[in-house]
This record gives structure tokens, C-alpha cells and sequence, in this order.
């Protein structure tokens, strides 16, 4: 037996494994498993090189059962492969060098967890990733247990889980002494930095009646009876944080691949790279506690929102992006929408990049680049030219022209182009139309004109002059790219609330009437309710004078409490948008054009499961100030 290594006490039933010679036994033990052994997987996959386990012993739990044949077990480059698999296989020496390399110092490990005893709650986790966790803890000497065992430290739970659900899953109403909640991204963290970090960030936030419990709780367990500490052999740094401390810290630390989910699945396939995420990625934290949250630290400057649009790079790139883009707008007029994104995002990604790239692998290394779209850059970098530019369908230049009918989508598009449409005029005479659709084609060539800024203001004058007479106290703000301070607009977005709060209700029509009436309005395209708080009318407009066009114009009430949030949405940019409600998800937060909302519960793939709680945002600044962001004014964020 190699020295400081213990075999498989209580692994199972049946006899204790035997190893192949000069095999290194895996240090702590696990509870059975019904399903099989916990033991003897982990152990597989991290004794000496990834060698076979050869098990002595039939099938768990019967010892009576004849011996069988052992099955391989290792980490595959693609997967994990399951520790009983049908067929049996054995690798030969040609199979291991495919198998993800161990150092020698990995391969030994120093056992800096050797203080924590974990239990790893393997839902929203996913049983992969949950499993590379425990494989970590048992390699660097800490210990798996169960949620009730006798001196347990930490339980490891996913970013989306919180308090109540987490002691619903594992089955108990309460913790035991002592014991500490934490996000997945807290191991994460200690994984990278190979040491015991602190915990404060990280620890799951404890609802108001399980908040005094809770105290108490680590109140007797930091001092036992016998006046010492039960988390006495932990690191300063590891050791809880009473619950009942008033501010807590917002993570600092984004996460790179917000939109990544892992299944629960049992075939779920863990890539080199994502182990390499698990291991160096910086998963984001929250903490809310009684009190609001408090300013966060500044937030890393990999997220759009946290970057001011007038410090955007020089494009080193643009023979390349030009051609991606024309690419990309042909998927998106073919309704590929993903497709479509992933150009976007690499056009962004390039554009931002700091110098021209000239190599594939430079091209692999920027983030937001695939393998397949680099060899498209690389081709463009060496050729000059796209070939799948010379393949794009006849069809794209009629769906674009069609798509820029408004109320047309790349559906309709498609399906006039397959009934033999392939002009305006055969839209005109032979397409059936809604109402928006052929008030759309109606004003087609206006549609497409930009307004200029001062056109712009002019608009928002009117619809602000006409509110005032209806209510003096009303507020009509102009947003979209007029707020953000650009020369043109694509259409003209006026935002309207009252201050206290009331009555902005039932405004709307009679705002309508009132500009109806002055020939301001000259078709309605929609008008609806949202949830009977914000109401949305967007319809076609045309100042005073000889020859003016028709422009798109919107207008939106809402209550001033979502005031705030509503004037942010609306003012964009759509990029600068994403960042910020991708990085209020990373914090367990939500952001809408109706509110900043906490202690936000998903489920396994992201989605809401629970409401959560509204914060105050009288103004745009409480909000970047909740998600931990320096205030950008309106002309900064034109991503």
C-alpha cells in the first residue's frame, strides 16, 4: 500500500478491491451508493495514471455472487465513461495515450482540503461536474460525506439553489452544527487558487425565519461547550461568517459562459475544456442578507457594461469582419437565428480584439471564437476572400428586401419568396397583408431613412407638449440611440411616467387622442398592455410641413417605481443590454424594463422558477450600483 493512502473501509459489502501492483489506493471513503460504489469510481479515476480497477468483488451489495470480469474506468478526453459499463473493455497501452495526461505533482497532490468533510448536492450541479468536484476534494485530502454526517463542514450547492430548495433536496429541515452552505463557485475558487479562500461571497443566503435558527446554530458551533470552536481546524479564511452580518459582497468575478447549463442527465459528456473551466473558470457568488445589497467591487472588465462604448478599440480587423457580416445578416434573413448570433458575437469579439490576428491559434484564443469560425477568419487572412460568400442563395437579396417590410418577419419572407414573389410591386398586388404589414409597405422608403437628431428632438417635443397638457406633472423622455447621442435614429422611443405614481393611469389614450387630433399620428400599428402596468403604443408620426416623411414612433407609460429600469432598457444599446441582464443572472439576480429583482430562483437550465424580491431603483444609478458597476451615462453605453 503506498504510504499515507487507506483502503476502502465500509466501501461496500463485498470483499476490499484489489489493485493492480504499485496502484495508489484513494484516500477518505464515501457512503455506499445503491447504484453502485462512489468509492470505486472516484477511485478509478484518480489512482496511479488512470489505470484499470480491477474489482475482486461481483456486483455491490452481493457478496454471495461469483467474481466477474473487471471493467475499465477512466476520464476520456470527450466523456466520462460510467463505472459499469456493459461491454467489457480493456485498454491497451496504444488507448492511454488518449487519456488526459496527470502530472506527477497532480498525481501526489498536497492535501490542503484535508480540513473540510463536503457534500457535494449534485442537482443544478449536474452528476458530471458534481463528481469532478468530489474526485478534487478526495485528491487534495478532503473527505466526501453525507449531509447529516458527524463533523461535516460544507455543503456545495449550485449557483441557482437556494436555501429552502437546498434543504428540500437533501431531505432534512435543518443543518447540522456548525455547517456551512456554499456555491459551487466557492470550490471552484479554491481549486484555482490550490488553497482555502474565504467563504464570505459565497454563502447561500438564509431567508428572515430561518435567519435567527441559523445564528444560533453558528453562534454554538463556533464556540462548542467545551469553549472551543467546532470549525477550529479550518483556515481563518474558510470558516463561516455569522449570517446575521448586515452587508454582504456581490461576487467580483464574472463568468465567462453565463449561457453554459449543466444537464443532471446521466450522459452528460465533460470536454477538456470543461474541466479546464472548472477548474480556472471564476464562477460568480452572491450574498444578500436583511439589509439591501450593498455597492459591489468593480466588476471585471471582460463585461461590455462594466466599459464605457467611447473607449471601444480601433477595428484592426475589418477586412475580416465585413465579409463575416455579410454572412451573417444572410443567416439572418434565412432565420437561422443562431447562426446569425454566433457571427454577431465573433464580428464584436474581432472588433474589439487588440491587433490584426494572423493565426489560427490567435484566432481560437479570442473569446467568443469557435474552431470552425476561425477557420473561416484564417481563410480570410489568407486568401482574402470567403468561399461561402460565393454560395450564399439567390434568395437572400429578395428575403432582405422583403424583411425590411415592417411587420415582416424571415418566416413571411420565405414564404412569399417560395409563392414566386420577388419584388415590392408583386408584395403590392398579390401577397395577402395585415394591417401593420401593408402600412409597413405603404411607408416602405421612409421606414428606411434615418432620422436626423433634431427631427428626433422635434418629435419628443411634441409628444411632451401634448402630455403636459393632459397632466402637468407628467415626464416624456426620449430614448434609444437619441439619448445615447447619436446623429441618426432608426425610429424615436418616449417614455412617460408621473412621479406620484398614479397618474400616468389611464393616460395613454387620452395622449393618443390628443396627438390624433393635431395630425400627429397617422396609423396606429399596435397598441397593448403589458401586465396592466406598462403600456406600449407604437404607431407611425408626421411633423407639421410640406413633404415630411413618416417616421416610427413609440410610446410607452409606466409607473415611475419602474421608472428606472424601464428608462435603462429602452435606452440600450441591445448589446450593452445582454451584458447587463447576463451579469445581474451571474449575481442571482434579474433585470427587466420593469425591475432589479434578488434572491432570483432557476432551475437546472436557467430558467425562473421563482420571483424573487424587488429591489428600490428610484434611478439608473441604483441599479449599476446594485449589480457592483461605475454609472455610465447614456452616450457610454452605445455598444
Amino acid at each position: 500500500m503506498v504510504p499515507g493512502s487507506r483502503p476502502h473501509a465500509g466501501c461496500c459489502q463485498g470483499p476490499t478491491p484489489q489493485f493492480p501492483p504499485g496502484a495508489a489506493l484513494c484516500p477518505g471513503t464515501a457512503p455506499p451508493r445503491k447504484e453502485g460504489c462512489i468509492n470505486c469510481l472516484l477511485c478509478a479515476r484518480h489512482c496511479a495514471k488512470r489505470l484499470v480497477h480491477v474489482m475482486s468483488s461481483g456486483p455491490h451489495n452481493n457478496p454471495g455472487r461469483e467474481k466477474e470480469p473487471s471493467s475499465a474506468l477512466a476520464m476520456e478526453p470527450r466523456g466520462i465513461l460510467k463505472a459499469f459499463p456493459k461491454r467489457k473493455k480493456m485498454r491497451t497501452d496504444s488507448d492511454r495515450s488518449g487519456l488526459l495526461q496527470i502530472s506527477k505533482k497532480e498525481e501526489i497532490g498536497e492535501e490542503w482540503l484535508s480540513p473540510l468533510q463536503v457534500h457535494v448536492l449534485h442537482a443544478g450541479i449536474g452528476r458530471a461536474r458534481a463528481e469532478i468536484f468530489e474526485r478534487q476534494i478526495l485528491q487534495h485530502g478532503g473527505r466526501i460525506c453525507s449531509p447529516q454526517a458527524p463533523g461535516i463542514t460544507h455543503i456545495v450547492v449550485d449557483e441557482a439553489v437556494d436555501y429552502e430548495r437546498a434543504l428540500r433536496l437533501l431531505k432534512v429541515s435543518q443543518l447540522p452544527l456548525g455547517v456551512q452552505m456554499v456555491k459551487s463557485a466557492w470550490l471552484s475558487q479554491c481549486l484555482q487558487e490550490q488553497k482555502l479562500v474565504g467563504t464570505a461571497g459565497f454563502n447561500i443566503f438564509i431567508p428572515d425565519r430561518y435567519l435567527d435558527k441559523a445564528a444560533i446554530r453558528v453562534a454554538s458551533s463556533q464556540t462548542g461547550p467545551s469553549g472551543t470552536s467546532a470549525q477550529a481546524g479550518l483556515p481563518a479564511a474558510a470558516r463561516s461568517v455569522p449570517p446575521q452580518e448586515p452587508h454582504s459582497r456581490l461576487s467580483t468575478q464574472p463568468q465567462p459562459n453565463s449561457y453554459e447549463e449543466y444537464s443532471d442527465e446521466e450522459e452528460v459528456q465533460v470536454t477538456p475544456a470543461d474541466l479546464e473551466a472548472l477548474i480556472t473558470g471564476r464562477y460568480p457568488s452572491t450574498s444578500e442578507g436583511d439589509a439591501e445589497p450593498t455597492l459591489a467591487p468593480t466588476i471585471s472588465d471582460k463585461w461590455v457594461c462594466a466599459q464605457p462604448s467611447s473607449q471601444k478599440m480601433t477595428n484592426h480587423n475589418p477586412h475580416i469582419t465585413e465579409k463575416l457580416e455579410v454572412l451573417g445578416k444572410a443567416y439572418a434573413v434565412q432565420g437561422d437565428r443562431w447562426r446569425s448570433l454566433s457571427y454577431s458575437k465573433a464580428i464584436s469579439a474581432l472588433k474589439s480584439f487588440h491587433k490584426p490576428v494572423t493565426s489560427y491559434q490567435e484566432a481560437c484564443g479570442i473569446p467568443g471564437i469557435g474552431k470552425s469560425m476561425a477557420e473561416k477568419i484564417m481563410e480570410i487572412v489568407e486568401s482574402g476572400h470567403l468561399r461561402k460568400l460565393d454560395h450564399i442563395s439567390d434568395s437572400v437579396p429578395v428575403l432582405e428586401l422583403f424583411s425590411n417590410i415592417w411587420g415582416v418577419g424571415s418566416k413571411t419572407a420565405q414564404m412569399w419568396y417560395q409563392q414566386g414573389f420577388r419584388t415590392l410591386e408583386d408584395i403590392q398586388n398579390r401577397a395577402t397583408l395585415t394591417t401593420q404589414q401593408a402600412i409597413g409597405l405603404k411607408h416602405y422608403e421612409d421606414f428606411l431613412k434615418r432620422i436626423p437628431r433634431e427631427e428626433a428632438a422635434e418629435i419628443e417635443q411634441t409628444v411632451r407638449e401634448a402630455a403636459r397638457t393632459l397632466s402637468p406633472g407628467l415626464l416624456s423622455v426620449a430614448c434609444g440611440s437619441y439619448r445615447r447621442g447619436k446623429v441618426t435614429c432608426g425610429d424615436v422611443d418616449v417614455l412617460v411616467t408621473h412621479p406620484d405614481g398614479r397618474s400616468h393611469q389611464g393616460i395613454l389614450s387620452q395622449l393618443l387622442d390628443t396627438l390624433r387630433q393635431q395630425g400627429f399620428l397617422t396609423d396606429d400599428l399596435v397598441s397593448q398592455d403589458d401586465n396592466g402596468q406598462q403600456q406600449k403604443y407604437l404607431g407611425v408620426c408626421q411633423l407639421p410641413g410640406t413633404g415630411q416623411p413618416h417616421r416610427r414612433l413609440d410610446i410607452i407609460v409606466v409607473p415611475y417605481s419602474e421608472f428606472a429600469c424601464a428608462l435603462l432598457y429602452f435606452t440600450g444599446s441591445a448589446h450593452f443590454n445582454r451584458s447587463m441582464r447576463a451579469l445581474a443572472k451571474t449575481k442571482g439576480m434579474s433585470l427587466s424594463e420593469h425591475a432589479l429583482s434578488t434572491a432570483i430562483v432557476r432551475n437546472s437550465r436557467g430558467i425562473k422558477v421563482g420571483l424573487g424580491r424587488t429591489l428600490p431603483t428610484p434611478t439608473e444609478k441604483d441599479v449599476f450600483r446594485l449589480l457592483g458597476l461605475p454609472y455610465r451615462e447614456p452616450c457610454e453605453r452605445d455598444w
